[in-house]
């Protein structure tokens, strides 16, 4: 896939960042998931995903038809999540496979925290998790 930041300095006043998930799973599934946070502590409805099968057919998600939940963190950064898609009936738990993974920038960047995750639950597999925007304490 092609990873490159389109929106970090795009985000509207109200937002505070993302939360973004990459799932390959062992059944030959593949899951992307994005929540953009609000300040108020809301999601973004154009939060989205994209469920793609094991005969390669994409089908896209809106923020509605899944539930990104936090279950514990490290220092600030939730580093171990529910995820459920009841349409699929698809439930995973996704666990940093080490906990600090969190990137400063030299210069004053935006700090993130990205790296790689192990899923469990309906099915196995691996991924990656990126999260922006937690530079200030979160609490869940």
């Amino acid at each position: 896939w092609m990873d490159h930041e389109w929106f970090t300095h795009q985000l509207e006043a109200g937002q505070t960042g993302w939360d973004w998930f990459s799932v390959q799973l062992d059944n030959d599934t593949e899951l992307m998931l994005f929540e953009l946070r609000r300040k108020d502590g809301s999601f973004d409805p154009n939060s989205s995903g994209t469920y793609v099968d094991a005969a390669g057919n994409a089908h896209h998600l809106k923020a509605s038809d899944f539930r990104l939940s936090p279950l514990e963190k490290w220092t600030r950064y939730p580093i171990h999540w529910r995820i459920e898609v009841p349409s699929l009936k698809i439930q995973l738990d996704c666990r940093a496979v080490m906990d600090n993974q969190e990137l400063k920038t030299s210069k004053g960047g935006a700090i993130y925290w990205e790296g790689a995750v192990n899923y469990s639950g309906s099915s196995r597999g691996v991924g990656y998790l990126e999260m922006t925007g937690y530079d200030k304490p979160v609490e869940f």
